[in-house]
């Protein structure tokens, strides 16, 4: 049964990937469709949320709570997206500065059109891009998005190095301690 059940979502998830290959070439991980995506699911679940809230406020105070869930859900929506696009900013500005040659080529992969992968280096710091417009930061934002899987890798391998590093010094501690005795 659970054999059956992974090869169904096998197909579940080539027909989506095939679906999307067809509307866009969406199959592979792109910066801007990851974003768009993840807007949206952010975005309505912080509309559904702000609209039931206001809608059990507006029921309790008017008898109805239809006009609260309305308008509810739509300063939700509008707040969710702002709010998740300054987060991806920040955390994309804090990348590019901790690695810029990994956002550089996800800049170059996404907007091979922009010439991305010519940019100096002074040209990949925080400061230039904070204040730089919309369309350079949403580009920005684009390239983090595809590349935290490589982000997450990075991530993980200075954890994992961190980690030795306090094995062995607590390893060195404990003999040192048993010497003692």
């Amino acid at each position: 049964m659970v054999d059956y059940e992974v090869s169904a979502a096998n197909n579940v998830g080539s027909h989506v990937s095939q679906l999307l290959k067809t509307i866009g070439n969406w199959s592979r991980p792109s910066g801007h469709g990851l974003y768009m995506f993840r807007s949206m699911f952010v975005s309505s679940s912080t509309a559904a949320l702000v609209g039931l809230a206001t809608a059990a406020v507006a029921g309790v105070l008017t008898g109805s709570g239809s006009l609260g869930f309305l308008l509810g859900s739509c300063v939700g929506f509008v707040g969710g997206s702002v709010h998740y696009y300054r987060m991806c900013l920040a955390q994309a500005l804090v990348s590019l500065d901790e690695h810029p040659r990994l956002m550089q080529l996800h800049l170059a992969y996404n907007f091979p059109w922009l010439d991305y992968q010519h940019l100096q280096a002074h040209q990949l710091r925080s400061e230039r891009w904070r204040t730089s417009t919309y369309a350079r930061q949403g580009n920005l934002i684009a390239a983090w998005q595809s590349a935290s899987a490589a982000l997450d890798e990075i991530h993980d391998r200075k954890t994992s190095l961190i980690l030795e590093t306090i094995v062995k010094e607590e390893a060195a501690r404990d003999s040192n301690r048993g010497k003692e005795k």
